[in-house]
């Protein structure tokens, strides 16, 4: 064997001993990719709207469902199935106090088992009171207000606005919207206080009362009372309570 097979065969074991030294090298010097471990968030089941609600409508058992919330997110308002496990049942035929959509947790303050008790006390507020007028398609803006509005309401013999910003419950006996375009019915039911009431009921009694659709846009106080004029039987003193302003006749 001459000198240069022996050169060459020298150079070939030194690049081999070096390829296997550098890749020894990256390997122990490469990372392994790192685990990562999926950690699922808590949650409890609450009961939620299946669909959407409209205000006053009955929630039949497949308006309903069980869904599974963040436990991060969940209000102490919600119901949860862990601590009323029947009240999917309980709930079925209750009626919503305010629109719900589907998939939006349900409250005892938005749906309102009544056991009993008639549609219309389940959509008062709390503190407030029901009372009709009688209407007719001229002092109703054309029969064009429907349920859950805000109106005014005029004193149409002395030209004055009596009370402002005035919920409508309902319109006759309907008590929730519909894709109609036209209520013409005969009374209409509002929401007001117990000062209100009164008010109403001794204007409705002297003089023809009008409603005055509101635009949805607007923030007046609800059932502010502007009404400053003296009636034959007493005047009329303006009592703030809370921030809310209420008119009491005095004798």
């Amino acid at each position: 064997m001459n000198a240069a097979r022996i050169g060459v065969l020298v150079l070939a074991v030194v690049a081999a001993g070096l390829a296997a030294l550098l890749a020894r090298g990256l390997m122990t010097t490469s990372k392994p990719e790192p685990v990562v471990e999926k950690i699922e968030e808590p949650t409890t089941e609450v009961l939620v709207a299946g669909r959407n609600l409209q205000l006053g409508q009955r929630a039949s058992s497949s308006d309903l469902r069980w869904q599974r919330w963040p436990d991060a997110s969940m209000n102490p308002a919600y119901i949860s199935r862990a601590a009323r496990p029947a009240a999917l049942e309980e709930y079925t035929g209750a009626v919503a106090r305010s629109s719900l959509l589907a998939g939006e947790p349900v409250t005892e303050e938005k749906l309102i088992n009544l056991s009993g008790a008639g549609f219309m006390s389940a959509l008062i507020e709390p503190g407030m009171r029901a009372i009709a007028v009688e209407i007719t398609p001229q002092t109703s803006a054309g029969g064009f207000i429907l349920p859950n509005d805000r109106v005014d309401l005029v004193d149409v013999n002395r030209g004055q606005t009596v009370l402002r910003n005035v919920r409508v419950l309902a319109i006759d006996q309907r008590f929730s919207e519909s894709g109609d375009q036209v209520v013409v019915g005969r009374t209409a039911t509002l929401e007001l206080t117990p000062a209100q009431v009164e008010l109403v009921s001794v204007a409705s009694n002297e003089s023809r009362l009008a409603l005055s659709l509101r635009s949805m846009g607007e923030k007046d106080a609800a059932g502010s009372e502007v009404d400053t004029s003296n009636r034959e039987g007493g005047s009329v003193v303006k009592i703030v309570r809370y921030g809310v302003t209420q008119s009491v006749r005095v004798k």
